[in-house]
């Protein structure tokens, strides 16, 4: 299960089947869109293309001003439920709540989301304490570090450098303060160790997984410094200081985990050469990485996360069960490199041959790496991020 998800960058042709397809091929069945709308939801279980099943927490709610174009700005109470209400007449499946929003706000929201029947998911906003927190489940590791001072001016993805300074006292705080109101953890390890790894974007660059998805993401928008990736807000310190910040969050993602508190699987895909369904298995890497067995972190990924986002209609593997399971030749319980070895995956009934799926991909290569393709989606991305760049730039000079 990846619980934490989203669309394409640029909604061109066959980008979204081409994201579903790539969650198939790695063997995931459940996904949660942490933000947008749910247009891949309804066509995947409409039957239109091949999927994962997929929940979709709909639009940003935030404060002003908010951090994303589109979000529902929630200045107050009433606001709060008229946020909440349209989430509900959308028809979705949960409440994203974000970086501005005020302590009264937060609650007001929560209250509402309650009332419907829906889990709140979201940031830690930077005015708020973990502990107080008006949200089920916790995304990413903001908040974890505490609120500081200079977060007013910092960007939220800056803010995560705090996280080095995680010490025992505040690790403490953390499974404490998360045993206590049985709070949820999405932590996604996964986006953390790219702000390190970014440093070498050419390695990055060369895997085999960033080639699944058309040529334009890994040279123009993953770009190190031209691109929309975090790194380039970045400087070599704060490169360094992103790696201790990884480190000293294993260490509290263990600590969480010995103590009984809820972790879930996922990614945040498509963020910096992050690609949908690989890196997911990344994830499951990172969390064995923190101590964990293998078996831990699948009972966490194929057991308790889609236990919890399912509400209840997830059912151990039997008579009478929804048919969603992936086939494995080898026991990944005793090694996630068995990941790998998946002859077959069935989704809702639909049953998909390792060859089938490979034989989709090959296609859909094949389209995305045609000439015409490539020199119309290039040209547009490089002009698009020539304008960003320009724009940026121009902000940097005012401000100076």
């Amino acid at each position: 299960t990846d619980a934490h998800m989203h669309a394409p960058v640029l909604p061109l042709p066959g980008h979204e089947e081409l994201f579903a397809l790539l969650n198939l091929y790695h063997g995931v069945t459940l996904t949660r869109m942490a933000a947008g709308d749910a247009t891949m939801r309804e066509a995947i279980a409409a039957g239109l293309y091949a999927g994962p099943r997929m929940l979709s927490c709909g639009p940003f709610i935030d404060g002003s001003p908010p951090t994303w174009r589109d979000s529902l700005v929630v200045p107050d109470k009433l606001s709060a439920q008229s946020a909440v209400d349209r989430v509900v007449a959308g028809g979705y499946d949960c409440v994203k709540v974000y970086n501005e929003l005020t302590a009264e706000t937060s609650r007001d929201i929560y209250r509402a989301a309650a009332s419907a029947g829906l889990p709140v998911i979201g940031h830690v906003p930077w005015r708020q304490e973990f502990h107080a927190a008006h949200i089920d489940d916790l995304q990413h590791l903001v908040g974890w570090a505490g609120p500081h001072p200079d977060d007013a001016q910092t960007s939220h993805v800056l803010r995560l450098r705090k996280l080095a300074d995680l010490d025992k006292a505040r690790i403490d705080y953390l499974v404490e303060a998360a045993s206590n109101r049985s709070l949820q953890l999405t932590p996604t390890l996964v986006t953390l160790q790219r702000k390190f790894a970014l440093q070498d974007a050419a390695r990055l660059r060369a895997r085999e997984s960033s080639r699944f998805l058309p040529r334009f993401y890994r040279e123009q928008l993953w770009h190190p410094r031209r691109g929309l990736v975090s790194s380039r807000l970045m400087s070599a310190t704060d490169h360094a200081q992103f790696r201790q910040a990884y480190l000293k969050s294993m260490e509290a993602v263990r600590r969480l985990h010995e103590a009984g508190v809820e972790l879930h699987s996922c990614t945040d895909a498509p963020a910096e050469f992050i690609v949908p369904g690989a890196g997911l298995i990344e994830e499951l890497e990172l969390l064995q990485a923190t101590g964990l067995s293998a078996e831990a972190v699948l009972r966490i990924s194929a057991v308790d996360t889609p236990s919890r986002l399912l509400a209840g209609d997830a059912t151990p593997l039997g008579v009478g069960a929804r048919a969603d399971f992936v086939v494995y030749a080898r026991d990944p319980t005793r090694d996630l490199r068995n990941l790998s070895s998946r002859p077959a995956v069935v989704v809702d009934g639909r049953f998909y041959s390792r060859e089938q799926l490979e034989g989709q991909l090959r296609r859909y290569r094949q389209w995305f790496d045609s000439t015409l393709y490539r020199l119309l989606t290039e040209s547009v991305v490089g002009a698009g991020l020539w304008v960003i760049n320009a724009l940026s730039a121009a902000a940097d000079g005012n401000s100076e």
